[in-house]
């Protein structure tokens, strides 16, 4: 008991107080630990912190249950030391001073088309080799693979595997893959299909990657975009796929399938692949959303201005909006309610909890639906970030990235 009780206090503070803290140059940034634990804190000659009854220089005995406000006059990397029992130092607090900075906020609905670094497995089964039924990659290849090589020869396209594959003439043939976070290398040997008269292994591939999202914000200085809230992920482990090249497109909206819980709703629509309806390129694919640069004559075509972006430290739970393109009519701006923010969450896209509470939207989509993600949600005139996800059992809730998230990319 005594161990625990001396214990607790550094597991209590070092996983209860955040790795890094983002603030806006010139603005103050509230630290609410609420940590029933007193410390003492040094902090480095560019941050000015203080509590309520003063500014703290050096090292000082301080309360963290009770608010520190921090604030940075220039821009760069500093650092919060933290201490228990005086000597003992249990945490660093990065903290992160980013300029003033004003986006674009979107809500178009885009197509979005990205070329995998290989090609993905979507699908494996039999085929007939001299009158048998064969499956040469059967407990080799799965679902949701990515094949990079074959034979050290990388791939990108499907037509570069099928190629590999049929120049054998039936040799064994070895396959670079990525499963999951996994980097594996497997011998097949190919079969002859007697329907298709070449080599197989029995894979079905793809090299290219098509649907639905949200533009989320553009930068209109450095013309630099972000979509979608979260990653574009293979069909088995979810896991962020590796893009090569990909593409913003002008897109159409022509069906939405309501949510219902257990069955997350859906928008169908038209991607406009001619080279006129060209958005942007697709530079990155994370956790965090999709990024790239947006051709100039589209950022000049945005129905909105710019408005400031908002730290994590300024989301409160409460009344705010999201804008959406669901009718076709422009992008429009729906209520919403910021249920829960959950600040210094170890899951990005996953910092807050919102609820739709326009009723007009409800009408339209029953909540949140697959392609909103992305939809960029306003509070105080500042853009504070963006749907990532909807709760499966509650289609009128869901998960929403805070937009410093999205930024740093």
């Amino acid at each position: 008991m005594i161990i625990f009780t001396i214990i607790s206090p550094f597991v209590v503070t070092y996983y209860y107080l955040p790795n890094e803290i983002r603030v806006v140059v010139g603005r103050e940034y509230c630290l609410n630990f609420e940590l029933p634990l007193w410390a003492r804190v040094k902090v480095q000659d560019d941050l000015i912190l203080r509590d309520e009854h003063s500014i703290l220089q050096g090292k000082e005995n301080v309360s963290l249950n009770e608010p520190l406000v921090v604030e940075v006059q220039n821009e760069g990397s500093s650092q919060i030391e933290i201490s228990l029992l005086g000597t003992i130092p249990v945490k660093t607090v990065a903290v992160q001073a980013m300029p003033y900075q004003e986006v674009i906020p979107g809500g178009q609905v885009i197509g979005i088309e990205v070329h995998s670094d290989g090609v993905c497995v979507v699908g494996t089964g039999n085929f007939v080799s001299n009158g048998k039924e064969v499956n040469p990659c059967k407990n080799k290849v799965k679902k949701g693979d990515i094949i990079t090589a074959v034979d050290g020869q990388s791939v990108t396209t499907k037509e570069e595997f099928k190629t590999y594959v049929e120049s054998n003439n039936g040799e064994k043939i070895t396959l670079e893959i990525i499963r999951g976070k996994k980097e594996l290398e497997v011998e097949i040997e190919p079969q002859y299909s007697d329907e298709e008269s070449g080599y197989k292994i029995g894979a079905w591939v793809k090299d290219t990657i098509q649907g639905l999202g949200t533009l989320t914000y553009v930068d209109p200085q450095s013309g630099s975009f972000g979509a979608l809230g979260h990653g574009i992920t293979d069909a088995e482990f979810e896991k962020i796929i590796p893009i090569s090249t990909g593409s913003i497109m002008t897109a159409v909206v022509d069906q939405i399938k309501k949510g219902e819980a257990g069955k997350p709703g859906e928008i169908s629509g038209i991607i406009n692949t001619q080279d006129y309806a060209h958005l942007g390129d697709i530079n990155n694919n994370t956790s965090r959303g999709i990024f790239g640069v947006m051709e100039q004559e589209d950022i000049d075509k945005m129905e909105h201005e710019a408005v400031p972006i908002a730290t994590q430290n300024e989301v409160k739970e409460g009344e705010a909006t999201i804008l959406a393109d669901l009718t076709g009519d422009g992008v429009v701006a729906y209520d919403i309610k910021v249920q829960k923010v959950a600040k210094y969450t170890t899951e990005p896209s996953k910092g807050m909890i919102i609820k739709i509470v326009d009723e007009t939207l409800l009408e339209l989509t029953q909540g949140i639906v697959q392609g909103m993600s992305g939809s960029p949600i306003l509070q105080d005139g500042k853009l504070i970030g963006a749907i990532s996800h909807v709760f499966v059992n509650d289609p009128t809730s869901g998960y929403g990235i805070f937009i410093e998230n999205m930024i740093q990319n």
